[in-house]
């Protein structure tokens, strides 16, 4: 993640990223109100990074082989990010609508290298009812993806493209979310059927 929206969280600077955040909030809400519909990311088609994080809130890491061939669903968000918390209830639907179809959800974040900013951090994933994985301290995953502003979400197919990403959040995004998700659900393989075929009685 960029030093300019990290640094900025931090006593003095925090006002600054809360300026940030808005900013691409009320940028995006604009654009949708005014019927413009945002330029296509530069991420989509694109490979989604290994995700890294210094630890875990709601169980251990995201077990690599777990995630094969399953659908993500991945967060960018901060405990201190009102836009961010705003959309935390459509996400908690849409989690458990799908959570047990073979998506995954899971939450990054770069706070949380403190004891102050990773209890701000679990209570905040409390308080939501976030219980899919959040990695703090994601610095180097959120880095990769480009990220100097959230919220943040993509959704990724089971070949591990990125199919969805949308910087900042408006309550009229969420059909195109879910859309995202049932097209990349279409792309799961269905093992195929390896039982021999009965031989005909003569």
């Amino acid at each position: 993640m960029s030093d300019k929206l990290k640094s900025a969280s931090r006593q003095k600077g925090f006002p600054v990223a809360f300026l940030i955040v808005c900013a691409l909030a009320v940028a995006f809400a604009l654009a949708i109100r005014s019927g413009i519909q945002p330029a296509p990311s530069a991420a989509i088609g694109t490979s989604f990074p290994t995700i890294e994080a210094v630890g875990w809130i709601n169980g251990p890491a995201p077990d690599e082989s777990h995630l094969q061939g399953r659908v993500l669903v991945v967060d960018a968000w901060a405990y201190w990010c009102g836009p961010c918390r705003a959309l935390t209830p459509t996400l908690v639907k849409l989690h458990e609508k799908y959570k047990d179809r073979g998506v995954q959800f899971i939450g990054l974040t770069s706070e949380g290298s403190d004891s102050e900013s990773l209890g701000q951090t679990t209570k905040a994933v409390e308080e939501e009812g976030m219980t899919w994985p959040n990695g703090y301290g994601a610095d180097k995953t959120l880095t990769q993806l480009q990220v100097e502003g959230i919220p943040q979400l993509w959704v990724v197919d089971a070949q591990k493209k990125i199919t969805f990403h949308q910087a900042g959040w408006s309550p009229s995004s969420a059909a195109g979310l879910e859309q995202a998700i049932v097209d990349a659900l279409a792309t799961v393989s269905t093992p195929a059927a390896t039982a021999e075929p009965k031989k005909q009685d003569q």
